[in-house]
């Protein structure tokens, strides 16, 4: 299934790609390569929150996955930022 996604990928369909393995998630719910990989795509995308939450269902398979972890903090560390000048001007 990730093979046929990476294809998607490669023809520049990921949009598709990601309906993809999304359709398949029952199946691989507790795949950490594909949910790592489903993250990536989400987090491409730029829909943060989402893909958030794959990088943590693999930590939760596999609290050791470091590419999980620096994708965790990665988009902690841009979520969590303000500039609290703009909100007081």
């Amino acid at each position: 299934m990730i093979e046929e996604a990476k294809k998607m990928v490669e023809a520049g369909k990921r949009q598709e790609a990601i309906l993809f393995l999304e359709g398949g998630i029952k199946e691989n719910e507790n795949n950490e390569e594909y949910l790592l990989y489903l993250g990536e795509l989400i987090y491409a995308e730029g829909r943060m929150t989402e893909a958030l939450n794959k990088f943590n269902a693999v930590l939760r398979l596999n609290p050791d996955n470091h590419k999980a972890t620096n994708y965790k903090t990665m988009i902690n560390g841009i979520l969590g930022y303000f500039c609290k000048d703009l909100l007081n001007p």
